[in-house]
């Protein structure tokens, strides 16, 4: 039976289920997803369809409004269609080795792909699904196409249109685009590396910096401002004084800031108050802020003695928040990261606390968005590890290719996390989740990262930046210069290539983020279920195209290099360039020439003192492994003399540095003498060191022409 008489044969075997069968009062939802919530969803024929009570609290879309499809016809189609993708596994061409039905996750974004494809195809005399011919198909795709990577998905609708055509009343007459796939057919080339931008070192690192020194510093001065603005409430609270007594407490206040050299608390001028804008309406530019005023003279009320705080203010001029609360130095400047607070500025930097902590939860895991900010109030514990280390995790769960429900999975994470999850846990008060927070009358999930992230950048330049010299780095498009626009994805991209890409990978990575446990990083490495493994490892791979792309510019330049693997790569090289040569014009294309250096950079090791081209058949390291398997032993010059090794002038610092510390250790020897054995050893080390400093510097034996 061939896919086609299959998908028919279902339809017919089980009428009841096809699309123009389907009561009206057909639960939408499969039974598996509703057990559970004891809630049975939306039924067929509702012009809504909420599923916001069966997904992730994290998914952003969650009603399908049918109302919006002005055309009946439509309508009924887009309940057909979307009802069979979330219940039937049904393949869009033969080729399909497997199908699944669709997450009711995706149900929104589905629904406004599908209005496009329905309203494109009446533009072009299709009104019915029924009357499309493929030249309908070709006039519509020609519009898609000027947007390949939107285009793609719009004719994978299509494609699932004419797939469960048998499950709709009003279904495609002909197969869409048969044995193309929609990337083919939207001309979407799907990028070989990773797509996602890259953070440059120059913008993540004042910015991962900022983030850092909210939750480690700031958070304290802002939960402090926060405890003393519930103790005067609590002072103030049942507290009814007479006006004579206000205007007295005032007039205390007042005597008081006079006394200790403090000006009168401002209103914020971002605050939206109509008193402020009468103010300003009048030509003056600050004035009090009356309810802080108020707050903390013990008074309710200040409306019968504004003029007496309008002349303090003339008199002992404003203050910038008002609040006793004492600010942290920020580091560079030794100087308060900020002016006092008031209420209205100390929830704008709870805003800003809260971005702070989840650019630090999810740069420093590796989580993808949706990861860290569905993760529970429980979700920090700590193991101990064989090696005695403590390991800080963070239990959660992993969406990606997973049930709509996830799977439970950790991650290893810096002591920072965890303090990140301690300060959200403070200033958060939603039961379940750490990212949740009451808004009034309800609880509320951090939502929009990117916006957030961008306004956190903002703030940070506010407040440490200045008209000379920006704070968070920009970057040039060719025209003008920017501030690089954040979003979530850019920080598990950017943490997989910093570990990836960074000289020997999880040492120097635990060097720039100041941990001595490497454990960290190799529990970033070590998590496949994550899916964050595969990242690195690609990330990975590029960096050793990068890193032997390096070596080949160094090569053709006339950059020496030396070692028993120096003969045989080089004359690699030389074939390349040979052949590049040959190719039409004066510049090759870089893609082609790293097409070529590829397969050199699936063997590559890169090393401190040399590189390894690793061929295990005349590979020491493996020789010894061999000989003595009983009693296994470093090698420790082993990679110096190993035929598999090459150095080249990207080693030339180190391998100085190693024949230094030889050099000061000689030195030492004059006062505490060797061993023979122990003196020659260390004397055959250093005339090794300077023969291998040889064959990597100017005046080495080894160059381009061997």
């Amino acid at each position: 039976m061939t896919w086609p008489q299959a998908v028919h044969a279902e339809a017919h075997e089980h009428p009841g289920a096809a699309g123009a069968n389907v009561d009206g009062d057909t639960l939408v939802l499969p039974a598996a997803i509703t057990a559970a919530s004891g809630d049975s969803g939306p039924r067929f024929g509702e012009d809504v369809w909420d599923v916001a009570r069966f997904v992730p609290r994290t998914t952003r879309l969650t009603r399908v409004d049918f109302t919006t499809l002005a055309d009946p016809s439509h309508r009924r189609t887009a309940r057909e269609y979307l009802y069979s993708r979330i219940n039937r596994a049904v393949p869009i061409n033969q080729l399909s080795a497997s199908a699944r039905p669709m997450k009711i996750t995706a149900l929104c974004h589905e629904f406004t792909k599908l209005r496009t494809v329905l309203a494109d195809l009446e533009k072009v005399g299709a009104a019915r699904l029924a009357e499309a011919r493929r030249e309908h198909l070709e006039q519509v795709l020609v519009a898609w196409r000027r947007h390949p990577d939107g285009a793609a998905g719009l004719v994978g609708v299509v494609k699932h249109l004419g797939a469960h055509g048998p499950f709709l009343t009003d279904a495609l007459s002909v197969v869409p685009w048969p044995g193309r796939p929609a990337n083919l057919v939207a001309g979407r080339r799907v990028p070989v590396e990773n797509a996602t931008l890259r953070i440059p070192e120059e913008v993540m690192a004042p910015f991962l910096r900022t983030v850092v020194f909210y939750v480690e510093t700031a958070s304290a001065d802002l939960l402090a401002a926060r405890e003393e603005i519930a103790a005067l409430e609590r002072a103030r609270a049942g507290r009814r004084l007479a006006p004579s007594e206000a205007r007295m407490a005032l007039e205390s206040f007042i005597e008081a800031r006079r006394g200790s050299g403090r000006g009168i608390p401002a209103l914020p001028l971002q605050a939206r108050h109509k008193r402020r804008e009468a103010r300003l309406a009048e030509g003056i530019v600050q004035a009090p802020n009356e309810q802080l005023i108020a707050l903390l003279a013990g008074v309710h009320g200040t409306f019968y003695h504004r003029s007496l705080l309008g002349s303090a203010g003339d008199e002992l001029g404003y203050e910038q928040g008002g609040l006793d609360t004492a600010l942290s130095a920020w580091p560079p400047t030794g100087t308060p990261w900020r002016a006092r607070l008031d209420p209205w500025s100390l929830r704008v930097e709870l805003t800003q606390l809260r971005t702070a902590c989840f650019v630090v939860i999810a740069y420093l895991s590796g989580m993808r968005d949706a990861e860290a900010r569905e993760l529970r109030r429980d979700c920090a514990l700590n193991e101990v590890g064989l090696d005695g280390r403590v390991r800080h995790k963070l239990r959660g769960r992993v969406f990606k290719d997973r049930p709509l429900a996830g799977d439970e999975e950790e991650w290893v994470v810096l002591d920072v996390v965890h303090r990140a999850v301690e300060v959200l846990l403070q200033i958060n008060d939603d039961p379940t989740h750490l990212f949740g927070h009451s808004n009034g009358a309800r609880f509320e999930l951090l939502a929009n990262m990117g916006l957030r992230m961008n306004r956190f950048a903002d703030h940070a330049e506010e407040l440490f930046g200045s008209a000379e010299q920006r704070f968070v780095a920009g970057f040039s498009d060719g025209e003008e210069t920017k501030r690089w626009s954040f979003t979530p994805s850019q920080l598990r991209r950017t943490l997989a290539w910093h570990i990836a890409h960074q000289p020997f990978g999880v040492v120097a990575g635990a060097r720039q983020y100041k941990h001595a446990g490497v454990a960290v990083f190799e529990g970033y490495a070590g998590n496949s279920a994550s899916g964050f493994a595969a990242e690195v490892e690609a990330e990975q791979a590029v960096a050793r195209l990068d890193y032997v792309e390096e070596l080949f510019r160094d090569w053709a330049s006339g950059g020496p290099s030396g070692g028993g693997a120096a003969r045989g790569i080089n004359a690699e090289f030389a074939r390349i360039e040979a052949e590049l040569a040959q190719l039409p014009g004066t510049v090759a294309d870089n893609r082609r020439l790293r097409a070529m250096l590829e397969h050199l950079s699936v063997t590559l090791h890169p090393g401190v003192l040399g590189d390894c081209f690793f061929r295990p058949e005349s590979a020491l390291c493996l020789k010894h492994a061999k000989a003595s398997p009983a009693r296994p032993a470093p090698v420790l010059d082993a990679c110096l003399s190993c035929p598999n090794a090459r150095r080249s002038t990207v080693h030339l610092g180190r391998l100085e540095q190693a024949r230094d510390q030889a050099v000061q250790l000689v030195a030492e020897t004059r006062r505490r003498p060797l061993e023979p054995l122990q003196r020659a050893a260390l004397f055959g080390h250093l005339d090794q060191l300077n023969r291998l400093i040889g064959q990597a510097s100017a005046d080495g034996h080894t160059t381009r022409a061997t």
